[in-house]
Parts: structure tokens; C-alpha cells; sequence
């Protein structure tokens, strides 16, 4: 009867380790895609900032412009300066803290998978010293 089930247990031990490298595996390209998905996110937040900066710049000119200054001299130009100052400094801030969170979830799913790898492993050795016990 032992004998009967040597080629289950083999076969039982085989699939689970496969099954949790594949979770490992999962795992670490799901962690690939959300960086993807952060990084684009922060590309995203930058158009927007930049189309926010445009608007103020044009806003800005166009009240100097109505009250006959020269948007690019003195005062007024002052303002513009520190709005792109501001945007340059939020751009730097938020391309530093994506390239973090990425780099963060990247090392996360390759934690995983290495993990996973370790535990399917793992598993296959308690399983073949089951065998050995059961061969013998």
C-alpha cells in the first residue's frame, strides 16, 4: 500500500512547490505593474502642474497687461520667476518620491517571489524526507 502512494506523494509535493513558485512569480509582476502604474501616475501629476503653471503664467501677464505693466519687468516678473521656481521644486519632490515608491514596490514583488522560492523549496525537501521515511 506504501508503495501506492510514493508517485501521489511525489506528484502532491511537485505541484505544491510549482504552485508556490508561480505565487512568487504573481507576485513580483504585480508588484512591476503598480510601479508602472505610479510612475504614470506622477507623469500625469506633472502635465497637470505644468498646465496649472501655463494658466497662472498667462493669468498673471494678462492682469499686468490690463493694468499697462509690462509682464516681464520688475514685479511682475518676480511672481512669475517664483511660480516656476515652485513647480520646478514640487516636479523635483514628486519625480524623487515616485522613483522611492517604485523602486519600493519593485523590491517588494522580488522579496516575494525569492520567498516564495524558499518556501517551494523548503517543501520539497520536508517532502522528500517524508519519502525516505515512507521508502523505507
Amino acid at each position: 500500500m506504501a508503495q501506492a502512494a510514493i508517485p501521489l506523494f511525489i506528484g502532491s509535493s511537485l505541484l505544491s512547490a510549482n504552485q508556490t513558485m508561480a505565487a512568487g512569480d504573481i507576485a513580483r509582476g504585480e508588484s512591476k505593474v503598480q510601479a508602472r502604474q505610479t510612475e504614470l501616475a506622477a507623469t500625469a501629476r506633472e502635465v497637470d502642474r505644468k498646465d496649472r503653471l501655463a494658466s497662472a503664467l498667462a493669468s498673471q501677464n494678462a492682469s499686468a497687461g490690463a493694468r499697462g505693466i509690462a509682464a516681464f519687468e520688475g514685479s511682475p516678473l518676480t511672481i512669475l520667476q517664483a511660480d516656476i521656481e515652485r513647480e520646478e521644486q514640487a516636479t523635483e519632490r514628486d519625480v524623487f518620491s515616485t522613483e522611492l515608491e517604485a523602486f519600493t514596490q519593485r523590491s517588494r514583488g522580488s522579496i516575494a517571489q525569492k520567498q516564495s522560492r524558499s518556501q517551494a523549496f523548503t517543501g520539497l525537501l520536508k517532502g522528500g524526507s517524508q519519502f525516505a521515511t515512507l521508502a523505507t
